[in-house]
């Protein structure tokens, strides 16, 4: 009994280290890369460069916004093929496939990008419901490195390697939660780290399934805090009855103002009729006026020369 309690405390203690050595971790990579109060000013990115992939090269564009929009866009033979979330729909354009058209994703995929956040996951991972667990340390090309796996609030894990001497991940691995690959690891390598504004970037990424390299990219150029409005991001199909939308309200609209301005006008002529008959009415008060006054004056002449005879008289 007395083992077992204190195999329990060992655990415990165990755990206790672990947890604290991942936030001593998380703490210098959190200094590392500008600190978590740069970070959470960030409320847009917009990153432009070059990827690989198959052999062939071609423009790439990422646009990102809080709290959860993305939009990818590949030059790719001068076509252009887009990949999207709009914080509701997932959709794409791929004529490579077959289409030009915008295509919405199924249910599975959509759920999967919605799980993508602007911020990094690991920014006050506990407020968000997540957990951090040091799983040792592990060689990665050489390079040692400190071993997180972080579980987030909705179950799926993330594996991140932490260099040792600058403590920032060089290696992250996620495991696709849809699509052909679904299940399987995806590793992704961070390299080339550079300030960018306040905070620090990598500007070099190479994603590997099975240790094959299936996609790479060199970033030239990343701007902060970018203007981007929604729109940005919007399905087209959902963005024209949108507009529908708004040359209705705006049809509704005019007509309304056409209405008040009707009653508007009807209540002035009313305003006018009535300040006619006004004006009528005063002028024959004053028509009568005056001849009560004048009737007076004829009776105020009559009592004079009566006056008169009798004073003669």
């Amino acid at each position: 009994m007395k083992k077992f309690a204190l195999l329990t405390v060992f655990m415990s203690l165990c755990f206790l280290v672990q947890a604290q050595t991942a936030d001593q971790i998380l703490a210098k990579y959190y200094e590392n890369i500008g600190g978590t109060k740069a970070w959470k000013n960030l409320k847009s990115m917009k990153m432009s460069g070059t990827s690989s992939m198959q052999g062939m090269e071609f423009p790439i564009t990422i646009y990102s916004k809080r709290p959860n929009l993305e939009k990818l866009e590949v030059e790719v033979q001068g076509m252009q093929i887009i990949q999207a979330f709009d914080g509701t729909t997932a959709w794409s354009v791929n004529p490579f496939q077959g289409s030009t058209e915008p295509t919405k994703a199924d249910e599975e995929m959509t759920a999967e990008s919605a799980k993508k956040k602007f911020e990094d996951e690991l920014i006050d991972y506990a407020a968000k419901g997540h957990t951090i667990e040091h799983l040792g340390t592990e060689e990665i090309d050489g390079t040692m490195t400190n071993k997180l796996k972080l579980t987030k609030s909705s179950g799926d894990e993330v594996i991140y390697f932490f260099d040792q001497e600058h403590h920032i991940p060089i290696v992250i691995r996620t495991f696709a939660g849809a699509g052909p690959m679904k299940g399987q690891a995806v590793d992704t390598y961070f390299s080339d780290y550079q300030p960018v504004g306040d905070v620090v970037l990598p500007m070099a990424i190479e994603q590997k399934v099975n240790g094959a390299t299936f996609m790479s990219g060199i970033m030239d150029d990343i701007e902060l805090n970018v203007e981007m409005d929604d729109q940005l991001f919007k399905f087209p199909g959902d963005l024209a009855v949108d507009e529908s939308m708004d040359k209705t309200a705006t049809k509704e609209t005019v007509k309304e103002m056409k209405e008040e301005t009707k009653e508007e006008m009807k209540v002035a002529k009313e305003e006018q009729k009535g300040m006619k008959d006004e004006s009528k009415e005063a002028l024959e008060n004053s028509k009568e006026e005056g001849k009560e006054t004048k009737s007076e004056m004829k009776a105020s002449k009559k009592s004079k020369k009566t006056k008169k005879k009798k004073s003669k008289a």
